[in-house]
């Protein structure tokens, strides 16, 4: 796998309802394929720095899009109307890839965590042109039940005062067991730690049809998956990536990994496998 230089940039693109989105890249000089990534609830595109240095240096320019009501993109901290805008601002992010980079590049899509449940929805709805899908830690269930008190009151709410904040409650060490990592995601200013009934409502019911949908999906699929995570259930992940009917599923577990399996010490690892699954899938 040859090495390219890489060129950091930055750009701006309109969601629906005219919402400010703000993405970095991390281009080639001569990329092979084109990488998109989705991150996860209070998060931000600005954590994937080495992700994206490292994935442009094997030769695929990296764009990481900050998620509305996220980083340093517009709209009311970790709140949606509805999930399916987050759908349509990732298919915008698309078009937009599509044209910073040469018309013959091969595209991917990664998503992590509530990312992730964006990348499977969004293949489930949408006449893809990527060419592969890598889903990280993906949300389609969390890994303590919330109880069902919570998610009736949670309903009641998102009809009334849909956007009212709540801490969403992520633990800082539960996302890596690297300590520099976990010091530098709680001082982190972009990162938020909020989320709004109506997101939580709304991220609810794009589970569930993620669960019924998922034979519309034809793309390769890589499940990247960890055996030690604390916020995701990750034998329903795996119980969702044995379903899919579509020829070309791969799985992977780290088993000692938390959930954000891409900022683990052993991260390496992970992310020269996530190359090499896109190197044997160009043309």
């Amino acid at each position: 796998m040859s090495i390219s230089t890489v060129s950091r940039n930055e750009g701006r693109i309109w969601g629906v309802g005219r919402i400010r989105l703000q993405y970095r890249s991390w281009e080639a000089s001569h990329a092979r394929a084109a990488l998109l990534i989705v991150h996860g609830l209070a998060d931000h595109s600005g954590r994937y720095e080495e992700v994206g240095c490292r994935f442009a240096a094997y030769g695929f320019s990296t764009f990481a899009l900050d998620l509305r009501g996220h980083g340093l993109s517009e709209g009311r901290r970790g709140h949606v109307d509805r999930f399916d805008c987050l759908l349509q601002d990732v298919d915008r992010f698309r078009r937009e890839v599509m044209g910073l980079v040469d018309v013959s590049t091969p595209l991917f899509l990664l998503g992590h965590s509530m990312g992730g449940l964006v990348a499977l929805r969004y293949e489930e709805e949408y006449e893809t042109t990527f060419r592969g899908v890598i889903v990280v830690s993906p949300w389609l269930a969390t890994a303590v039940d919330v109880p069902r008190w919570k998610v009736t009151l949670a309903n009641a709410v998102a009809r009334l005062l849909p956007a009212v904040p709540f801490r969403a409650h992520i633990d800082a060490d539960a996302l890596s067991r690297d300590p520099d990592v976990v010091r530098a995601y709680r001082d982190d200013p972009l990162v938020h730690d909020t989320i709004t009934p109506r997101l939580f409502v709304e991220s609810s019911a794009a589970m569930g049809l993620a669960l019924q949908r998922s034979e519309r999906i034809s793309t390769p699929l890589l499940f990247v998956l960890a055996g030690e995570d604390r916020i995701v259930d990750t034998q329903r992940s795996l119980a969702f990536a044995r379903s899919v009917t579509a020829r070309d599923v791969n799985i992977r577990v780290y088993p000692e990994s938390r959930h954000e399996v891409l900022n683990e010490p052993d991260r390496t690892e992970a992310l020269s496998e996530i190359a090499n699954w896109i190197e044997d899938r160009l043309p």
